[in-house]
């Protein structure tokens, strides 16, 4: 029926261009005369679908969207640590990450656990070494970065695993300024490849 209306639609523009539209008028009233009778089982398919339907849009028409994703942290509480982030797929795990980086005020000082792959550079100026857990999304089109500055004595590369290797890094997670611009880090972090 649903397919039937455009072409009733399309016919009466037609036909009403010729000046004639008594056959408009049929067409209209005959399709609007045809019902559809269905089974009781296509009827209990339709109703369902029907009641799932609106369910469904019940709830996206009353909830707001969120614009980043929030990880409900009671949920998350893994001994010391606050915010575990290595059960995650890599879309909510890049999610969180850039959530955590976007407004970093809401998470210093928590305890926070994360994997992905090692990252190391110097800046060549200051000749300061940071070093970076990194985590790609799904697709692995894109990273997002979390800085990490380990507890205790150690020295690259020696101490460290190669570049791009999975590590695990457990941390506070702390703010810090250069210049004009706020970096975010984890503090006192250990750090494990995930082999080990």
């Amino acid at each position: 029926m649903k397919k039937l209306i455009p072409f009733a639609l399309t016919a009466a523009l037609l036909l009403a261009g010729c000046g004639d539209t008594s056959k408009v008028d049929d067409l209209i009233d005959s399709s609007a005369a045809q019902t559809v009778t269905l089974s009781s089982a296509d009827e209990a398919i339709a109703k369902l679908a029907e009641d799932t339907a609106a369910d469904y849009w019940a709830d996206k028409e009353t909830t707001p969207v969120p614009q980043t994703t929030r990880i409900d942290e009671a949920t998350l509480k893994n001994g010391d640590i606050d915010i575990d982030l290595t059960g995650l797929n890599p879309n909510m795990l890049y999610a969180q990450v850039y959530e955590m980086t976007a407004d970093p005020e809401k998470y210093v000082g928590k305890t926070v656990r994360a994997n992905g792959t090692f990252a190391y550079t110097t800046d060549p100026e200051s000749g300061n070494e940071f070093f970076a857990v990194f985590i790609a999304d799904a697709a692995a089109c894109c990273s997002q970065g979390l800085e990490f500055r380990r507890e205790g004595e150690f020295s690259y590369p020696d101490d460290y695993p190669e570049i791009g290797a999975p590590i695990v890094v457990t941390g506070t997670f702390n703010t810090y300024k250069e210049g004009v611009f706020t970096y975010c880090e984890l503090a006192d972090a250990t750090m494990e490849t995930e082999n080990a």
